[in-house]
């Protein structure tokens, strides 16, 4: 049986498409993101590297991800809001990687990753939040092709409202 971990994130919260046409991460998001990405830190938590759609809000998130951990951030195609979801499974390879998204992309992802549907609802995400993912592959018993049955698990979530006071 092979295991894989990885981490799902939402950008953080960004401006106003009014305020700023590219949605930069308004000052909170900042701060939250920073709030997680020192916690998670300071729990030694393995990440190996951190992906981003590209978008101005999910590269800044990447680059607070990626300061606090001393990896290196990439661009991956398939994290962009209405991506796919099957074309970013086959990427989700990297163990203890980040990869920071977009909704509704993500949230279908990880209905689909759990539950078989885009459309179960089983996470909510929000802003910055972190999900760990694992995966798990072991063969199929009696099959003759040695063929490996996927299965994910949620390990867990982290909200930045666990973390930050209510204002």
């Amino acid at each position: 049986m092979t295991a894989n971990t990885f981490y799902l994130v939402q950008h953080g919260r960004a401006v106003d498409k009014q305020e700023n046409p590219e949605r930069p991460l308004s000052i909170a998001g900042k701060q939250e993101t920073q709030t997680i990405a020192e916690y998670l830190k300071k729990l030694r938590l393995p990440v190996s590297a951190v992906f981003h759609s590209g978008k101005l809000r999910a590269q800044q998130t990447a680059e607070i991800f990626a300061a606090a951990f001393s990896v290196e951030t990439s661009t991956l195609p398939g994290l962009a809001p209405n991506d796919p979801v099957g074309s970013l499974i086959p990427r989700l390879n990297i163990e203890n990687a980040l990869y920071i998204g977009h909704l509704p992309q993500l949230q279908k992802l990880t209905d689909y990753l759990l539950a078989g549907s885009e459309e179960a609802g089983i996470i909510h995400f929000q802003n910055s939040a972190v999900i760990c993912l694992k995966q798990q592959a072991q063969a199929k018993t009696g099959h003759p092709s040695n063929t490996l049955a996927v299965h994910y698990q949620l390990a867990w979530y982290l909200p930045p409202t666990l973390l930050t006071p209510s204002t």
